[in-house]
């Protein structure tokens, strides 16, 4: 429903959020004649630790929590009134400055500023003050942040009300930064506001009150385009009647004391955050939500604002939209085994797919629902060998891409461009490129990593999963994985080991390639690898066994040949960034039907804690769809290739339930 109305400009009261409950406990919305207008000093004031920093926070009312989300240049304050009406229809209103604001910390780091960091630190605040669901409003900065808070974590929203700002798709094809200068150039305030210290100049050339008066009031619908800045704009002779001077001072006072890099850090982020949102191509924001805009904003008026919400495309990427207010002035069953005959490895065939900004080599192999499978390092498509014939023989579509820096695929440089975000990035590209909906999901080591992350940021992608060696590890956020491995198992480590550029990389280049890989598929010891001098010091296999052959080593020895194995490392020293970037998901559970395969005498099974955390019921209570674990005896860490046959019996007989 679009209701477009002739009122003043004002923020009607969110009640299609609350409508009463038959389940609460009290009528929160009678008696309103008895209930007294609270008054600004009723508002608390707090500073609570979250996801690394220090969050000031205010606070009134109790009731069923809404949390209101500000904009730039903006604080808590501009949601002053809303937690006043709020309060006295008894809701618990919640408005954080969020960091880089007013008075919680400020990271120098543009990096620190993404979506992930902020709806990090919005989940480390409802877990402190012991909220599951909350009603969630934003505006500006804080409505964006509100789309991504739906997109992460929609268990944790009841709905959602957005002002101003309308949700933008991810486009897979062009950064969101490129397509801002390609439709709007250079002097767009958003591509001003790049260069670190330009528009900290042009903001504090003049006071800081009289800037927040020129930005406050900006009445022109039109796309700021500022060569020369913002002190150029107008400054009101008079303010506003809903702006006071009192008002101008309170924001003033705040952002002259930690400046404005902060907010603008928000903006240098958009490269970043698109870099690490491809898992969400082509997601839908499925939280019950209305939309607020008014006609002169100036959002509403950028190229394509209005076809896009009024066209049905709105609508159609968040389908649980229910109004847009504009202020005016199944699949068959595997038959017919019998018939088909069984493939041979000459018939897996090889694409190059162009994929979330790189080229992924992909192996595939059959027709029928589609079963996707994650290697680990140092591997390739080709540990999936077995069951991606067993698989196709069975009547279903298998596909194995060598997982960005390995093999044929692409090898980034850098290790910040390995992080989940990344990866499944990656993968919903190569989905997408298929017209693959769903899938059934197989991993092992890191692609097992990869495959519970996958579940935990695109659900809808996945019909269930299988995953071997490598259990759920949900993120502790009092302490980073990197620390707590140092700590429980030293820096001699193999995961602490690999984390310095070139000290790997010259431990695994000291023997030819092939001998290192037989060493390190063959290891049997099931106790942590402690290496102080290195893999290099490992025993080589006199010969090989069985289930691994010299043409299998000749394979994989190819390749890391001619990559080296950097692409490999770069996934474990890309931990602490990802540890960083994953707080929106602390206390996050993997809702897909699940089953967890592991040896024996795999090392991971035997970490601190491993199987205390399988079988003590802390993985099923992550894992609340996990509906078996197998522990096969006398099987080492690469399983799928030592028992080939048995992994692919599993595979099949889960996901043939589906």
């Amino acid at each position: 429903m679009v209701i477009i109305t002739a009122d003043k400009p004002r923020l009607c009261p969110p009640s299609f959020l609350f409508k009463p409950n038959a389940d609460r406990q009290r009528d929160v919305h009678g008696g309103e004649a008895t209930k007294r207008n609270p008054s600004m000093e009723k508002i608390e004031h707090s500073t609570i630790a979250t996801n690394g920093i220090n969050m000031h926070v205010a606070s009134i009312g109790s009731g069923p929590p809404v949390l209101f989300l500000h904009g730039f240049p903006e604080l808590w304050y501009s949601w002053r009134h809303q937690l006043l009406f709020l309060a006295s229809k008894g809701f618990r209103a919640i408005a954080p400055d969020l960091r880089g604001f007013g008075d919680s910390d400020v990271p120098p780091s543009p990096s620190s500023y993404t979506p992930f960091h902020i709806i990090g630190d919005l989940i480390g605040l409802l877990d402190h003050l012991g909220i599951d669901q909350v009603f969630l409003v934003g505006h500006d900065w804080g409505a964006m942040m509100a789309w991504y808070f739906c997109l992460f974590r929609p268990d944790r929203v009841k709905a959602l009300v957005n002002l101003s700002v309308h949700y933008t798709p991810r486009n897979p094809a062009i950064s969101t930064l490129s397509l801002i200068r390609k439709l709007l150039g250079d002097d767009f305030y958003i591509c001003k506001f790049q260069k670190p210290g330009v528009a900290e100049a042009d903001f504090g050339s003049v006071d800081t009150a009289t800037m927040m008066k020129k930005f406050l009031t900006i009445r022109d619908p039109s796309p700021p385009i500022i060569p020369n800045g913002f002190k150029t704009l107008k400054t009101p002779e008079s303010l506003p009647p809903w702006l006071t001077e009192e008002d101008i001072d309170y924001f003033a006072s705040r952002f002259a004391k930690t400046g404005f890099t902060g907010g603008l850090n928000y903006y240098r982020a958009f490269d970043l955050t698109w870099e690490l949102t491809g898992p969400w191509c082509g997601a839908q924001v499925k939280v019950p939500a209305k939309f607020v805009v008014g006609d002169l904003d100036m959002v509403y008026n950028s190229p394509g604002a209005k076809q896009y919400i009024h066209s049905g495309r709105f609508k159609n990427d968040v389908p649980l939209l229910e109004e847009v207010v504009s202020r005016q002035r199944g699949r068959e069953k595997h038959g017919g085994e019998a018939t088909k005959r069984k493939p041979s490895m000459e018939q897996i065939e090889h694409s190059t797919i162009a994929t979330n900004g790189i080229n992924m080599h992909v192996a595939f192999i059959g027709s029928g629902p589609p079963v996707l499978f994650l290697h680990g390092f140092p591997e390739l498509w080709y540990s999936w060998r077995h069951q991606l014939l067993f698989l196709a023989s069975k009547g279903f579509r298998a596909i194995a891409p060598d997982l960005r820096g390995f093999g044929d695929s692409d090898v980034p440089p850098s290790p910040s461009s390995y992080t989940p975000f990344h990866i499944i990035g990656d993968l919903i590209g190569l989905l997408d490129h298929l017209g693959i909906d769903q899938v059934f999901l197989v991993g092992h080591d890191w692609g097992a990593m990869m495959a519970w992350y996958f579940c935990l940021f695109r659900p809808d992608r996945v019909k269930a999963l299988v995953n071997l060696s490598v259990h759920y590890t949900p993120r502790n956020p009092a302490i980073s994985p990197l620390s707590r491995t140092r700590q429980f198992l030293g820096d001699d480590f193999y995961i602490c080991k690999f984390q310095k550029p070139g000290v790997a990389e010259a431990d695994f280049g000291s023997v030819d390639t092939a001998t290192m890989m037989k060493k390190f598929l063959t290891i049997r010891d099931p106790s942590p690898p402690i290496i102080p001098n290195g893999f290099k010091t490992l025993k080589t296999p006199e010969s090989l066994p069985p289930w691994l052959t010299e043409e299998d080593i000749d394979y994989f020895a190819s390749k890391f040949t001619k990559t080296g194995f950097t692409g490999g490392f770069n996934y474990y020293r890309a931990i602490e960034q990802t540890w960083e970037l994953t707080g929106p998901w602390s206390g996050a559970k993997i809702k897909v039907p699940t089953k967890f395969v592991v040896g024996d005498v795999d090392m991971v099974y035997h970490l601190p804690g491993a199987k205390q955390y399988i079988h003590g019921g802390g993985f099923k209570k992550d894992v609340p769809l996990l509906e078996e674990v197998v522990v096969m005896e006398g099987a080492a860490h690469f399983i799928n290739q030592e028992k080939a046959d048995e992994i692919s019996a599993h595979i099949y007989d889960f996901i043939n339930k589906f």
